[in-house]
């Protein structure tokens, strides 16, 4: 199989974690939620799932630093790479991108 092949039959799955800033009110951050339900439209989207951190013992391993992560797979690489520039995907990043001061993406090749 070639590196082309098995590109196209991995599933990726998007990690992305956001920082909000501090100043936001409950509301503003319970009304962040509609970034991620805007971006479960995009075609592109196999699956997503998104939450607040949780509030889990403090380990040397642990982060929780975040204040949401988002998790989306997609069915190959070529979506991946598609939703990036998907109208929707752009939009919801225009609308909400004033809450958050840091955001981090891991992107994982999974089976």
């Amino acid at each position: 199989m070639s590196d082309n092949q098995l590109s196209n039959s991995v599933k990726i799955q998007h990690f992305v974690m956001f920082w909000l800033k501090p100043q936001l009110t409950k509301p503003e951050i319970e009304n962040f939620k509609n970034f991620f339900e805007q971006l479960r439209l995009s075609k592109y989207v196999k699956t997503l799932s998104y939450g607040l951190a949780a509030n889990t013992p403090i380990r040397p391993v642990t982060d929780n630093s975040f204040t949401y992560s988002l998790t989306i797979t997609f069915d190959n690489i070529e979506d991946h790479n598609a939703y990036q520039e998907d109208p929707i995907h752009l939009a919801a990043i225009e609308k909400f991108s004033n809450n958050w001061y840091r955001v981090v993406v891991h992107d994982t090749m999974i089976s």
